[in-house]
């Protein structure tokens, strides 16, 4: 199921947030703590479908100042009005916990949660919630890296052996996933945020994405899932275009965001469950050390964009060499050309190499001159100082770096001045217009997108992930409608 918080704060917003969400939500938690004394009868009678009652206190993360005898009684006189779950805190003192759950006839939801970056002992945490014979088990806690969302399923996969109803969600940006992918491991139900994006636990996740592109409330153990991996992701609108793309290719498969900073413990701990997934920054070079195979192209460059896993090993290519200069290429034939590639990172590892293999003459130029110049070494390239730029002729100027990326869309590797009379090519795709091209616009440049290298690679990646080559039409009509 899908529960949808409501927050409010004022009754009008509430009401609103029941009606836009109705269409998307199984379940509603009315969040009396936020909600700004509301008349508990109409607030219930605004939609027939099922209500969890919450009134979480401050020392729980909530907002609520009373006594706990005031909270008690907003709880009971909900659960009189017909709320279907009442959701009361592992840590209420024992007596008043203990009362709850004796009342046969009033369902409880458990709930534990966890703001600070403790780890969380799963099994001795389901233990002791189990004992206290709720109906649901909740455990919420922050996740710092994608790697800590196995305490979630491992939550799940406890109460699934014991058939326990049970949530577990790791909440904040890196705990993403687990409200996505509840259903794989048995959950219950997983929270989501109404269509204004008022959060009540950070991470939430708006009930129209849950449902209409991840499709959550469709997954089963037996969804393969698949994913980009890196670090930050909040640019990344990977999860638009390939949750439609394996929907098309009818495939039972789900495409989420995994936010890795410890890369060594998502491949040990998350990484088993994926079927494959799509690397972005900082991780294309490191994750070839976990990987069983390299294509030679992969292996060359010294980057890696793209995982699959086949025959139960996992097997390592790189879409972004031939994405890109299949993009630039429309424009201009790179062979007898002079290029300057700005950057020194995975893009530009595998732009340079893609273009020196097609004819042309790389120059490489960094803000990290050392990192630059050992890449120039590495594939036989050229090598310009930063402050020589300006001096430096060439035909055409690649950004291979997250510089003009959003949120920093303002902002430009290279000066203007340079851009006269060139093919300039912007390796960043989120804005599709960035200063960099704005600024090659106005002095009359050729420019070409990062979109249309977004677009090579995911076509190719999309292909290794489901064996339908998707048409280019359909990408470009997917991400033109996407989101962020």
């Amino acid at each position: 199921m899908i529960i949808v918080s409501i927050t409010g704060p004022s009754m009008k917003e509430a009401f609103a947030q029941i009606a836009a969400s109705s269409r998307y939500a199984d379940m509603f938690e009315l969040r009396l703590d936020l909600i700004q004394e509301p008349p508990m009868s109409m607030l219930m009678s605004a939609t027939s479908k099922p209500i969890v009652a919450t009134c979480r206190p401050m020392w729980e993360g909530g907002a609520f100042d009373g006594s706990e005898t005031e909270r008690m009684e907003i709880l009971e006189a909900t659960s009189m009005l017909g709320a279907h779950y009442v959701d009361i805190e592992l840590r209420t003192e024992r007596t008043i916990l203990q009362g709850f759950l004796r009342r046969g006839e009033r369902r409880v939801i458990l709930s534990y949660h966890q703001f600070n970056n403790k780890r969380i002992n799963a099994p001795k945490l389901y233990s002791r919630m189990r004992a206290l014979g709720a109906h649901v088990l909740k455990c919420a806690y922050v996740a710092n890296d994608a790697a800590d969302i196995r305490y979630a399923f491992d939550f799940l996969n406890l109460a699934r052996r014991d058939k326990q109803k049970a949530v577990a969600i790791a909440m904040g940006e890196s705990g993403e996933p687990s409200r996505i992918l509840y259903n794989k491991f048995g959950g219950w139900a997983t929270y989501a945020t109404t269509e204004d994006g008022k959060n009540s636990a950070p991470g939430q996740i708006p009930a129209s994405l849950l449902k209409q592109l991840y499709r959550a409330d469709k997954i089963s153990s037996k969804t393969k899932v698949y994913g980009v991996i890196g670090n930050p992701l909040n640019q990344s609108k990977g999860i638009y275009l390939h949750n439609p793309l394996l929907q098309r290719a009818t495939k039972d498969a789900v495409y989420c965001r995994f936010q890795v900073k410890n890369i060594s413990a998502f491949m040990k701990h998350v990484a088993p469950i994926l079927s494959g997934f799509s690397v972005t920054l900082p991780h294309k070079h490191s994750v070839m050390s976990f990987v069983n195979r390299l294509d030679p192209r992969a292996k060359a460059i010294g980057a890696v964009n793209t995982v699959v896993r086949r025959n139960g090993k996992w097997f390592a290519t790189n879409t972004d060499a031939t994405g890109a200069l299949s993009a630039l290429e429309k424009v201009v034939k790179v062979r007898g050309k002079r290029m300057l590639i700005v950057g020194a990172g995975g893009a530009a590892r595998a732009i340079a190499y893609e273009a020196k293999q097609r004819g042309a003459e790389v120059l490489i130029t960094n803000r990290n001159e050392e990192k630059a110049k050992k890449l120039a070494r590495e594939f036989g390239l050229g090598f310009v100082r930063k402050s020589s730029v300006q001096i430096t002729s060439c035909d055409i100027i690649v950004n291979a770096t997250s510089v003009g990326m959003t949120p920093h869309a303002d902002e430009s590797p290279v000066p203007k001045s340079i851009l006269e009379n060139k093919i300039v090519f912007d390796a960043v795709y989120n804005p599709p217009m960035t200063k960099l091209l704005r600024d090659a616009t106005s002095v009359g440049a050729k420019i070409v997108q990062g979109t249309e290298m977004y677009l090579n690679q995911a076509a190719l990646q999309s292909e290794l992930y489901t064996g339908v080559k998707p048409k280019s039409e359909t990408m470009r009509r997917i991400l033109e409608q996407a989101k962020g």
